[in-house]
């Protein structure tokens, strides 16, 4: 300020000023600091935007009096005053106000947006978080599903046929390893998943003999194709256990695949004393798939066979979740 408007042909009342200057703006930033950042803590943006905003304004109007004030008080011990003062410096007065103003103004809007900023990161890490959660909540439903169940065919295994039953212990053991070792995975090739289900098939075997048939033809492009983890396990527990099996009526399983999709079908026949179905698989699938795409698999009924058709995540898997 005063190499704009002191005559620089004066050097030492020059000196003096830019000494005062810098003083007193050393001493006016670390106050207003402390004090706007006081102001930041006691009366936040998140909470009190209206207070925060009104304080502000007045602290600023009477920091600016507040600088007036002192270069008058500078001005009349050290310069030369005259009646005039204030007309002669009116352009220092309104430059401090102005540059007050405008000062705090950029302060405040680099807090601001670096407070937005911080707050659309840490939205966008809780919203990860809370989907992954919600996510990995969904496929710890899978697995505690599949041992009731497979625990349910050992029960009634066990007095039919205790060699069975033991056999069926030997083959579940290995089944439910594969079960861990994929648990953390988002996704998985269908010709894993395939591997999985002729064991997991084979289990059933033993309970139900030549009355349960699975017919794979998969298109052996789409072998490496991405689908859910126990998807496919899953559609097929869930016809064994709501269709009858016996010599009179075998339940046949098919599964193949078009362009988009894999394709389950089982020809109905359901049981006469089925229990409630609550459709947890299903809406489990359901939701397994709109966390991690835009994807949606279809459940219908055509020509007496239950039909699912689960879309490959190959294109549609997002990336929120790896």
């Amino acid at each position: 300020m005063p190499l704009i408007f002191y005559d620089r042909s004066d050097i030492i009342n020059l000196l003096l000023w830019i000494l005062i200057s810098v003083c007193l703006t050393f001493i006016i930033w670390t106050g207003s600091q402390k004090i706007v950042r006081y102001l930041w803590t006691k009366y936040p943006w998140e909470s009190h935007p209206l207070r925060h905003l009104l304080i502000n304004i007045l602290f600023l109007a009477f920091l600016s009096a507040f600088i007036i004030i002192i270069l008058f008080g500078i001005n009349n011990l050290f310069g030369n005053y005259s009646p005039g003062y204030w007309q002669e410096l009116k352009g220092i007065h309104v430059a401090v106000v102005l540059l007050t103003f405008f000062t705090t103004s950029i302060y405040e809007g680099i807090f601001l947006f670096n407070k937005w900023k911080k707050t659309l990161m840490l939205s966008a890490h809780l919203e990860k978080e809370n989907i992954r959660a919600q996510f990995e909540a969904l496929k710890n439903q899978v697995n505690p599903h599949f041992l009731f169940n497979s625990l349910s065919i050992l029960a009634s295994l066990i007095p039919k046929d205790a060699g069975k039953a033991l056999e069926f212990v030997n083959e579940f053991s290995k089944i439910y390893r594969y079960v861990l070792d994929i648990k953390d995975q988002t996704a998985i090739e269908l010709g894993e998943e395939l591997k999985f289900v002729k064991s997991f098939i084979y289990l059933q075997k033993i309970r139900f003999g030549n009355n349960l048939n699975l017919n794979i033809q998969i298109d052996p492009c789409r072998m490496a194709g991405l689908i859910l983890p126990l998807s496919v396990q899953m559609l097929i527990e869930n016809a064994i256990k709501h269709n009858e099996i016996s010599d009179i009526q075998p339940l046949a399983i098919n599964i193949t695949n078009n362009d988009k999709s894999l394709i389950i079908k089982n020809n109905l026949q359901p049981v006469i004393h089925d229990e409630f179905s609550s459709k947890t698989g299903l809406l489990n699938l359901k939701e397994r798939y709109q966390f991690l795409s835009d994807l949606e698999p279809v459940f219908y009924i055509k020509k007496n066979e239950f039909i699912a058709e689960l879309p490959f995540l190959d294109n549609g898997l997002k990336k929120k979740l790896n």
